[in-house]
């Protein structure tokens, strides 16, 4: 089953431009984002992303300045996605979702954590047509852990459709 793991993508990027940090401490940047992707494995077209507004990355470092966890969330201010393909463009505003990503030993990730609306995107006059929220944990190899709350699970149909 194939999963889609945009938002997360462009958090991981920006986590790299957090500098390391001295003992015991918590750093915040908040990361400028304007970036667009191309995926072609979502429909029979390519359907185009553009990320734009801010996120706000926490992470937290041990005594020795091991960085064991990370917290993201859109904002400060809006977050706005946008889903194109066939001349249509789809609009997600003010992105609202928190990422808690853990570390281990090694650095690689343990665990993603995210909560809240991650995707929703609503056509005009068809309703939702992508819909990820709720809560889920993956492991380091995104394999499921835990999930509550509606999700698209790979089912793309309605998103696709949307673009005629």
């Amino acid at each position: 089953m194939r999963r889609l793991w945009v938002p997360l993508a462009v958090m991981l990027g920006a986590m790299v431009l957090v500098q390391p940090a001295s003992a015991n401490t918590q750093v915040r940047n908040v990361i400028r984002v304007d970036d667009r992707a191309v995926e072609s494995g979502i429909c029979d077209f390519d359907v185009r992303f553009r990320f734009f507004g801010s996120i706000t990355v926490k992470s937290y470092y041990d005594n020795s300045g091991f960085l064991y966890r990370t917290i993201s969330h859109g904002g400060p201010g809006p977050f706005e996605v946008t889903v194109t393909a066939k001349e249509t463009t789809l609009i997600q505003q003010n992105s609202s979702f928190t990422e808690v990503v853990t570390f281990n030993a090694d650095g690689s990730v343990k665990t993603i954590t995210d909560n809240g609306p991650f995707n929703k995107f609503t056509a005009p006059g068809g309703g939702i047509v992508w819909l990820d929220t709720g809560h889920i944990v993956v492991d380091g190899d995104f394999n499921v852990l835990f999930k509550a709350g509606p999700r698209q699970n790979g089912d793309f149909d309605a998103l696709c459709a949307a673009f005629g």
